[in-house]
């Protein structure tokens, strides 16, 4: 059982951690224009997927629902000149003033087969680490796509290795 200081954590519960994990109230972050097809769920922490190995995807695990989250990782890890501008309006509503002041995440679709899984680069979650305020935006440059493919490089067969 976890124990939870109430003055300043909270129990999330998620599938992944069924019994809940302890999140400081701090690292809540809150979308101020939300995932697109979950308009009201607006709240959200960042777990980490697997405790025992060093991988480049997290949990983006909805506080009101625990049974949504999101697979998301770091697209530069994946795409190395992947790169997502936000509008003026997407700076304000995110308390935007330096770049180094945000990071971004993609939606990973996971197959059984690791070879099939997409990730979404066409519409980025932005979070600033800040404000902890985020959103998703869609970027209209025709350069990405909602299903890439994600890059795996074949080790052996059973451990496949992301690039």
């Amino acid at each position: 059982m976890n124990t939870v200081n109430q003055e300043t954590e909270i129990l999330v519960k998620s599938i992944y951690y069924p019994e809940g994990v302890a999140v400081e109230k701090t690292k809540i972050i809150e979308f101020v224009k939300p995932i697109l097809g979950f308009d009201s769920l607006k709240k959200y922490c960042i777990l980490n997927i697997n405790k025992e190995k060093n991988l480049p995807f997290f949990i983006l695990q909805s506080i009101e629902n625990d049974k949504l989250c999101f697979i998301v990782a770091d697209p530069n890890y994946f795409f190395k000149d992947y790169a997502a501008s936000i509008t003026d309006e997407e700076k304000e509503l995110l308390g935007f003033k330096e770049k180094t002041d945000v990071i971004l995440f993609v939606i990973v679709t996971v197959f059984r087969d690791l070879y099939s899984s997409t990730v979404n680069l066409k519409a980025p979650v932005v979070i600033n680490v800040k404000s902890r305020k985020a959103i998703q935006t869609v970027l209209n440059n025709g350069l990405y796509s909602v299903k890439q493919k994600l890059p795996i490089i074949k080790q052996d067969a059973d451990n496949p290795k992301t690039a």
